[in-house]
Formats: structure tokens, sequence, C-alpha cells
């Protein structure tokens, strides 16, 4: 029996979306939680792998772009920021660093993952909290599915935000009753309710971060091709690779039109078309 940890975080946006252009509501057109799956044996080597990476590949800003100083353990380079178009075209090293960080990951046995929604709706229809807990209960539930099938177990590491953290917070707790007292009984393999730590003392949540900074790029242009054609060189690189490594059952979901509460939302969203979207990754592949 394999445990496996799930380090996880937000991409996109979870308020409202209509287009790039509009006025008002602009943001990301999808929403949702990304991050990697490895078995719990391998997380030690992994976090020192991940560290030693990051090292190589940011010298320069560790040295220069660090104004307090801190040590390489503790500073983090966001992946909104990391995965910058500007960046991913000019810089063949963050490229060939991301493809060995995918191969390693799947190398180890574990998995990229990711699930969300692409906002379609009104956005007076539109509840923030609602698409947060769905999403939460996505993730946790798609997980469960995998390890059911591989007679595995897993927890849930989420990176605990500073700035809105008390909406946060009571949002993972409604997500944690639901789990727990749901009749269905559909996450009998999660061992814990989701964990909230500080990315700055794991290396392995600074990963999840940069995996939403990758997958926030490639689900806008995934979505919305004709509103982010300038996204295409992430398409272009990284699609490929990361569906080698796709925890079976990632995927985005078309946002629900009908006022359902997120804990009763279960399975019933359908899939948005994509080559990127709930393709099921073989051990083999």
């Amino acid at each position: 029996m394999t445990h496996y940890v799930a380090y996880l975080d937000e991409f996109g946006h979870v308020g409202q979306y209509v287009s790039r252009n509009h006025p008002k509501y602009r943001t990301h057109p999808a929403f949702g939680f990304a991050g990697l799956v490895v078995p719990a044996t391998e997380i030690r080597e992994f976090a020192i792998y991940f560290y030693k990476l990051k090292c190589q590949l940011l010298a320069f800003d560790l040295k220069h772009k660090n104004p307090e100083g801190l040590p390489a353990w503790r500073w983090e380079k966001k992946g909104s920021q990391l995965y910058a178009l500007r960046n991913v075209e000019h810089y063949e090293s963050l490229r060939r660093s991301t493809f060995r960080l995918l191969n390693h990951i799947h190398k180890i046995g574990g998995y990229v993952f990711y699930t969300g929604e692409h906002k379609t709706i009104d956005p007076n229809a539109h509840d923030s909290t609602e698409t947060f807990k769905r999403q939460l209960l996505q993730s946790v539930r798609k997980i469960d599915r995998f390890c059911a099938k591989t007679s595995s177990t897993f927890m849930v590491m989420l990176d605990e935000q500073r700035a809105g953290n008390e909406w946060r917070e009571t949002n993972v707790e409604v997500c944690t009753l639901a789990m727990f007292e749901d009749q269905t009984e559909k996450c009998r393999t999660l061992i814990e309710p989701p964990i909230q730590a500080e990315s700055h003392l794991f290396q392995t949540i600074q990963c999840a971060d940069w995996m939403c900074g990758l997958v926030g790029r490639l689900t806008a242009h995934l979505v919305a091709p004709e509103e982010y054609p300038e996204l295409e060189p992430f398409d272009k690189y990284f699609s490929d690779r990361l569906a080698n490594v796709l925890l079976p059952g990632s995927g985005l979901e078309h946002q629900k039109t009908a006022d359902i509460p997120a804990e009763q939302a279960g399975e019933a969203m359908p899939n948005a078309d994509g080559d990127l979207v709930g393709e099921e990754v073989h051990e083999d592949a």
C-alpha cells in the first residue's frame, strides 16, 4: 500500500470573470487547485532535489533579489512570477529545469494534479465561496478516487495564505465536515483533514506553487485561446510533458449554472474540452 501526500495551492482567480477586456471582471477565466502528489517515502529526497534545483536555477535572484537576506531554503520565487511569458520565452534554463522537474516527479512515482472550473456563468450569479469549497472538495474526491483504485491512502497539505486567512480557513473547515459527514463516504482513503502549512517552510509547497503558476497560464490559454494568444508558448513547451505526469482524473470542468451547494455538487460537472483535460495517464505512458 502506498501513502501519498498531496501538496496543493490555488491557481487562477476565485472571483467573477467575463472576458480579458471587460472593465471589471477580467482576472482569470478559471479557478482551481493544483500541485503535486508524492509517495510519502519519496518526500524527503524530493524536497532536497527541488531545493537544489531552485538554488541552481535562481542563483542570481537569490543573491540580487533577496533584500532580507533570507536563507535559500526559506526564500521563495512565486510560480506566477517564475512562469511569466518573458521568462519562458527567453530563458532556456527555465524550460529545461521544468522538464527535469516534471520527469523527476514521474520517476519517483509521483504526479502533478490539477482540477478547476472554467467560469462561464453570469458574474452576478457567481459565488466565490461556493466556487472555492466546490473545487477543494473536487480535489479531495478526485485524489481519493485514484487512491481507492490503487489501494492507497493520502493526506492533503494546502498553502496557508496570509491574506484573507479567516475566510479561507472557514471554508476549509466546512469542506472537512462535508468530507467526513458525507453519507456516500467518498473519501475513505483520506487519513486526515486538509492541513494548512506556510510555504516558506516547505520546499514541497513551494513546488506546488510553481505548478500552479504553470497550470494557471496553460488553462487560461486552453479555455480562452483567442483572449490569450500570447500564451501559446506554454502549450508548445509544456502541455505534452505535463500530460505525461498528470494524476488520472485531472482536468477542468464547466462552472455549474444551477444553484447547488458545494457539499452536494458531487461529480456532476462535465469536463471541458482540451488536450490537457481529464486525460488518464498510466504508469507506462
